[in-house]
């Protein structure tokens, strides 16, 4: 069974500007285990930053690469996850931003690994596994 990765949006960022490590990490993935997943708030995140520049040829970019990867949309199932997030690391102090506890949900409720850079903003929460594809 191929490992299922969902890509957190740093991740994704870091690839479609070019990072040479992270472009190696994800395009060997695919062609060794098919593509990468993505949260439906990850694609959020990217065009409110690419629209925000005012950054048209890299959202053409973008939506181009979208359309060869699985789009993981918010369902019932996730928000659950991410409310029994969210309580955890109310109770430990160790609250999150809301974004990265749905794309923590995404990747629990879907039993995949989630490939960030910004380990620290996920390292407490609870049955989520975390790769780094960014060597620098």
């Amino acid at each position: 069974m191929s490992p299922k990765i969902l890509i957190d949006t740093d991740i994704l960022s870091y690839y479609l500007k070019g990072y040479a490590d992270v472009e190696q990490e994800l395009d060997g993935h695919e062609s060794q285990h098919g593509s990468v997943f993505i949260s439906r708030i990850t694609v959020v995140e990217i065009l409110g930053g690419l629209k925000a520049k005012n950054a048209s040829g890299q959202e053409a970019r973008f939506r181009e690469f979208l359309q060869t990867r699985t789009v993981l949309e918010i369902d019932d199932a996730i928000g659950e996850i991410a409310s029994d997030i969210f309580a955890h690391l109310y109770k430990i102090g160790r609250h999150s931003g809301n974004y990265d506890i749905f794309i923590a949900a995404t990747a629990i409720a879907h039993q995949m690994k989630l490939c960030s850079n910004n380990t620290k903003d996920y390292q407490h929460i609870p049955a989520l596994e975390l790769i780094n594809w960014r060597k620098g």
